[in-house]
């Protein structure tokens, strides 16, 4: 049986992106290029906290062995999961534009922060947050190994992504095949990418 690559964005699709150039580089004002993002998410006592982007519900609550019932997926992993996400798009546009043929493609992110920086703030302990996220992408393919360069540095594109690498130390390394492709250390003006894990 041969294998059938994943689908890009279809071509119809990414003539948005190509329409969209001569608007955005003739933009001077916010209203003109900034895509302003809003969701209301509400409290529903305890840890529980919902809310409704398009058709979607998203409920969010803490494990039952911490402050929840384990009602929802946790604050910290939809923090990572919307990483992930925005980082899906740029993969299936990237596959359009770069001509990639992947046939497999899952991306595990880990992130950790101190804990004692939450649950002993009053008592004075420092918060950092997240202090490093990495995130490791596999994937199959058949592609040569300059085209999988190309279509792993849309990784940049990503607006979570963007926002990240000036916060924390953000990690990402790539496999194909099972095989090292890239690490990328991501500062917050440049991309660091290295040929060993």
């Amino acid at each position: 049986m041969q294998r059938k690559p994943l689908p890009p964005v279809p071509p119809e699709k990414m003539r948005y992106l190509a329409d969209v150039k001569p608007t955005l580089l003739a933009a001077t004002e916010p209203a003109e290029y900034a895509s302003h993002q809003h969701l209301v998410v509400e409290w529903l006592g305890r840890s529980l906290g919902r809310t409704r982007i398009r058709a979607v519900e998203l409920v969010s609550d803490e494990r039952a062995e911490s402050t929840g019932d384990g009602r929802g997926v946790s604050p910290g992993h939809t923090f990572l999961a919307g990483l992930a996400f925005s980082h899906m798009t740029q993969w299936g546009r990237a596959a359009a534009a770069c001509g990639a043929e992947i046939y497999a493609l899952t991306e595990e992110v880990d992130g950790s922060f101190d804990r004692r920086g939450e649950y002993l703030y009053d008592e004075g302990y420092a918060h950092p947050g997240f202090t490093e996220i990495r995130f490791t992408v596999r994937m199959e393919s058949a592609s040569d190994r300059e085209t999988l360069r190309r279509f792993v540095s849309w990784a940049d594109r990503s607006p979570p992504h963007a926002t990240l690498r000036k916060a924390t130390r953000l990690v990402g390394v790539y496999l194909v095949n099972g095989e090292h492709l890239a690490t990328a250390l991501y500062h917050a003006d440049r991309t660091e990418w290295l040929d060993h894990p």
